[in-house]
């Protein structure tokens, strides 16, 4: 018998009544509400960092124009490693369209809804437009070409990329580098092979033919370790697309991604927040699929990098954090099975790094095995078991959300029970009892920080995994030898060290200086394990982030710990701090490009991607039994609505906030799990079996996009500075030697200044109409440089 029932403020259960789920009108018309959020480039980008990317997992593409004839789309594999020291990733190349004429302007717009990008380029030779996409399951670059009859000799050509690992190249002088590449003819194709001294390969070829409207290219890149069968696999690769039916091919790529985005939606009355929530899913979906590698800071693109393999420290875990929400589990998927596949290393690191054998983890940074290397990546300073702790706890939330008990049960073919259980044996055989009768864990890492004994960071996750082990143990009645060693840890474990300014570093380490990681404050996001409707810990937690954000001139805080701090203010109900840090994200220019790429000198795809955790933080939160339905709303959002989102405890909820309140609330489950949930005040407790669904209501239920004014559409992608072509005046207050050059658009703001061999004291440009200028900000700047308002 199904119950609904109300939880009053005196914990009276009243019975009340619901109505059963009429079918929600869902209005969404998703080719044209996607269209309004399609990155949209009004002039071309002219560096890697600024332009439009493709991807399906495994092979990616970034296009850019690369000089004065040059368009680029380099190109990127996520599995093209080096296999010696770090086995970091390694360069592949670009191809490159040669345009006859000088390349005058261009645009280009990234289709989100099919997963394609389209451009046109102006020469003073003629015109040329483009269509270009990999294919979702096949490892092909397509690439669709017509041109003016001045840009008919127009012509694409490899540019190889160097083929080393240079982090370690610099480092390590004895080793030798890759052999260079060479190029074989395989099957009439040209073929370019980089060998590696480490043993196999990994290769390139093309195609170009003939259509009815121009030329096709099809690109492939293959990888073969240890032996040299790349080559042949790439051929093979290219001759089965060419001779694919075309319409085929292209209806089986937009069939995936017509299939993806549906599986939830969201609209917010904040176009460009709206938007660049949209875009990350295509990033996501671009990066990442079940059976593919996990997703490492440059997905599946390349360019030289500081990071050319997998952080631990947080960035695969807020990667794949807003994949639960969102109901696309298969996109967190690809580091459920990698966690599986290699727990034996795991095990290996804690062996090698410890000396025990009963325990799990890992260093700062591993390989795509999961292990440590002997390169530069590999530093002993930055490793602590909370890394891997945390790991696990994404693993957790994707068990949580899907309430698959395969995943726990089968300890087999999962890994995540034992891992969890053997991350935790670490700590257990490095705490010790102090003279206070309490737990203590030594001096270890604080991501980013330093070094602290009883480190607010390692306690959380101690605390979280002990915590749930419990948990585990008492659904699934493993009864666990070490069950009352998790109890004891509990009850008799040091507290948060804490001081007049908050959470403290740890026990004998302040929160003094400003830095970007919040890995102090864990305990309430993502864990969750501290209660945020306490009175003393709110006042804890609300003192602790504002030190965090303010201390030192908060000149460490980056844009990604804005949106760790919209993720933080959102657990303690406060939308309109959440949102005023989530617009800092999106504004700071200083990290986050056009393309909404994330850029701290080199990429970190992850750190924009975890922005759309923060939104949904403010939506919807499911942690430790109840659902809460719009908990962190800003009060400036009269309207919003979600569709489908997954709880915790496998819950498809649906919900429209109107003029203020919840209008209507829809709930679905997937698993047959206790369910409470709370909107507008007050407590819902359900009994729903598998597929039984309730309704709330106050209203009709009707899921659509919230009404934008055609201005704001399309906000992110290269926009042309409201300067472009207007001609700049310049003083001649140093000689009749100063003449003044065009203004033109670079890669982010418009670039001032006087022609070669000339001097200026300043310049100007009319813009023809008054506009307000909030700023301005040089790039470079010389000796002689003077700035003025």
């Amino acid at each position: 018998m199904n119950c609904t029932f109300t939880l009053l403020a005196a914990l009276m259960l009243v019975v009340v009544e619901t109505i059963a789920a009429p079918p929600i009108g869902d209005k969404v018309d998703w080719p044209s509400f996607l269209a309004r959020h399609d990155l949209v480039f009004e002039t071309l980008p002219t560096h890697f960092d600024y332009g439009a990317f493709l991807g399906n997992g495994l092979l990616g593409a970034m296009i850019y124009r690369d000089g004065d004839n040059r368009l680029r789309f380099e190109i990127g594999r996520a599995d093209v490693t080096e296999h010696r020291r770090d086995n970091a990733r390694l360069p592949i190349g670009g191809l490159v369209l040669e345009t006859t004429g000088k390349i005058q302007d261009g645009t280009m717009q990234l289709d989100l809804w099919n997963a394609e990008v389209r451009g046109n380029v102006t020469t003073d030779k003629g015109a040329l437009q483009f269509r270009a996409f990999i294919h979702t399951d096949v490892m092909a670059l397509l690439l669709d070409l017509e041109t003016s009859d001045g840009e008919k000799t127009a012509k694409f050509a490899w540019v190889p990329g160097h083929g080393q690992d240079k982090r370690n190249q610099q480092r390590f002088k004895e080793d030798p580098p890759n052999p260079p590449f060479t190029t074989e003819t395989i099957d009439g194709l040209a073929v370019c092979i980089q060998p590696r001294y480490a043993g196999g390969e990994f290769a390139t070829t093309w195609k170009e033919i003939t259509t009815h409207k121009g030329r096709r290219v099809i690109l492939s890149v293959a990888d073969s370790f240890p032996a040299n069968t790349a080559r042949q696999e790439v051929v093979a690769t290219v001759q089965k697309t060419v001779s694919a039916d075309f319409d085929k091919l292209l209806a089986s790529h937009r069939e995936w991604w017509h299939k993806l985005y549906p599986k939830s939606f969201v609209s917010v009355p904040d176009p460009k927040l709206e938007s660049f929530y949209w875009i990350q899913f295509y990033k996501l979906g671009s990066a990442s699929r079940p059976d593919r590698v996990p997703v490492d800071l440059l997905g599946p693109l390349f360019r030289d990098t500081n990071w050319p393999r997998i952080w631990w420290n947080l960035n695969i875990q807020t990667l794949y954090l807003p994949v639960y929400t969102a109901n696309q589990l298969e996109l967190g998927e690809s580091f459920v099975r990698f966690l599986d596949a290699k727990r034996a290393n795991f095990f290996r690191n804690a062996k090698e790094i410890y000396g025990f054998d009963d325990c799990a983890t890992v260093p700062h940074t591993t390989c795509y095995e999961g292990l440590r290397g002997d390169g530069s990546c590999a530093p002993d300073r930055f490793i602590n078991p909370g890394d891997f702790t945390w790991a696990l706890h994404n693993y957790y939330l994707y068990y949580r959300h899907s309430m698959n008990h395969e995943l726990v049960t089968n300890q087999t073919q999962h890994a995540f029970y034992p891992l969890l259980r053997a991350s935790i044996n670490l700590y257990l055989r490095l705490l010790k009892k102090g003279d206070d009768g309490k737990l203590h864990l030594p001096v270890m890492h604080s991501p980013e920080y330093g070094e602290a004994a009883d480190n607010n960071y390692n306690l959380a996750l101690l605390r979280w995994g002990c915590q749930t082990l419990i948990e585990l143990n008492q659904r699934y009645r493993f009864n666990d030898p070490l069950l009352p060693r998790w109890r004891e840890v509990l009850a008799n474990l040091t507290p948060y060290p804490v001081d007049e300014s908050g959470l403290r570093i740890g026990a004998d380490v302040p929160f003094a200086k400003s830095h970007r990681h919040w890995s102090h404050m864990l305990m309430v996001h993502p864990l969750h394990i501290m209660d945020t409707d306490d009175p003393a810990n709110r006042d804890l937690l609300y003192k602790s982030i504002h030190h965090w954000l303010t201390v030192d001139g908060s000149r460490g805080v980056y844009g990604w710990s804005r949106a760790a701090a919209a993720s933080l203010y959102a657990a303690l109900g406060d939308g309109d701090n959440a949102i005023q840090q989530i617009h800092q994200h999106m504004a700071d220019s200083r990290f986050v490009r056009p393309n909404t790429m994330y850029i701290e000198g080199s990429p970190v795809i992850e750190c924009s991607i975890v922005l759309a955790r923060s939104l949904q933080d403010m939506l919807l939160q499911s942690h430790n039994n109840l659902i809460r339905v719009f908990p962190a709303v800003p009060a400036a959002w009269t309207n919003a609505v979600f569709h489908n989102f997954l709880a915790e405890g496998a819950f498809l909820v649906s919900a429209e906030h109107k003029n203020g309140k919840t209008q209507w609330v829809h709930v679905k489950s997937l698993a047959g799990e206790p369910c409470r949930i709370r909107f507008n005040g007050k407590i819902y407790a359900l009994c729903l079996a598998k597929g039984e669904e309730r309704f709330f209501s106050n209203g009709p239920a009707i899921v659509k996009p919230l009404p934008i004014a055609p201005a704001d559409a399309n906000p992110h992608g290269l926009k042309k500075a409201i300067s472009t072509g207007k001609r700049a005046t310049a003083s001649n207050v140093w000689g009749p030697g100063c003449a003044a050059i065009e203004v033109f658009d670079g890669n982010e703001s418009t670039r001032r200044g006087a022609k070669s061999g000339s001097h200026g004291a300043w310049c100007e440009v009319d813009f023809g109409v008054p506009r307000p200028i909030s700023g301005m900000r040089s790039l470079k700047s010389f000796h002689l440089t003077k700035k003025q308002p």
